[in-house]
C-alpha cells in the first residue's frame, strides 16, 4: 500500500486552488475573510494528514494565492498588513495541524494492531511442511514454539 503522506504537497496545492475558487464564488474579492478562512482550513487539514514540510509548502502557496489573487490582482503579490495577518494565520494553522497530527499519530500508535496476538495452528496432513516453522533468536522472528502450534506475533513499525 502506498504511503498517503507522499502526496501531501500536491494534495495541499490542489486543495488551495479548489478552496480559493469556491471562496471567489462566494465573494472573497469584496470580503477577503472568506478566502482567509477557506485557505486557513486547507492548511490546517493538510497539517493533520501529512508531514510538516508539505504543510509548510502548502501554507506558502496559500499565502501566494491569497496575496496575489484575493488581495492583489492578476497574481501580483501584495505585502500589506492584511497579507501579513494572512501569513500569521497560515503559520498558526501549520503549527496547530502539526500538533494535531502528533496527537492523532500517538493515539494511533498506542492502539493495538488488529493482528496482535494472532495464533495459527499447524495442521497435519499432506499439504503441511515436513518441518516446523523456524524459531530464531533475531529481532525479526517473534515466533515461539508451543507444542504442536506456534503463534506469530507481528511487529508494527
Amino acid at each position: 500500500m502506498r504511503n498517503p503522506e507522499c502526496f501531501g504537497f500536491p494534495f495541499g496545492c490542489a486543495a488551495v486552488v479548489a478552496a480559493a475558487s469556491v471562496a471567489g464564488l462566494l465573494g472573497s474579492a469584496r470580503h477577503h475573510v472568506f478566502s482567509l478562512l477557506a485557505l486557513g482550513f486547507v492548511v490546517l487539514a493538510t497539517g493533520i494528514v501529512t508531514r510538516s514540510t508539505a504543510t509548510a509548502g502548502t501554507a506558502v502557496i496559500a499565502w501566494g494565492v491569497h496575496s496575489g489573487f484575493t488581495v492583489g490582482t492578476l497574481g501580483a503579490l501584495q505585502f500589506t498588513t492584511e497579507t501579513g495577518v494572512a501569513a500569521l494565520v497560515f503559520t498558526a494553522a501549520t503549527a496547530v495541524g502539526a500538533l494535531a497530527r502528533r496527537f492523532v499519530h500517538d493515539a494511533r500508535s498506542e492502539s493495538p494492531h488488529p493482528l496482535e496476538g494472532a495464533t495459527r495452528t499447524r495442521l497435519s496432513g499432506p499439504d503441511t511442511p515436513a518441518h516446523p516453522p523456524p524459531v530464531g533468536e533475531c529481532d525479526g522472528d517473534h515466533r515461539s514454539r508451543e507444542g504442536s502450534s506456534w503463534s506469530a506475533r507481528t511487529q508494527v513499525a
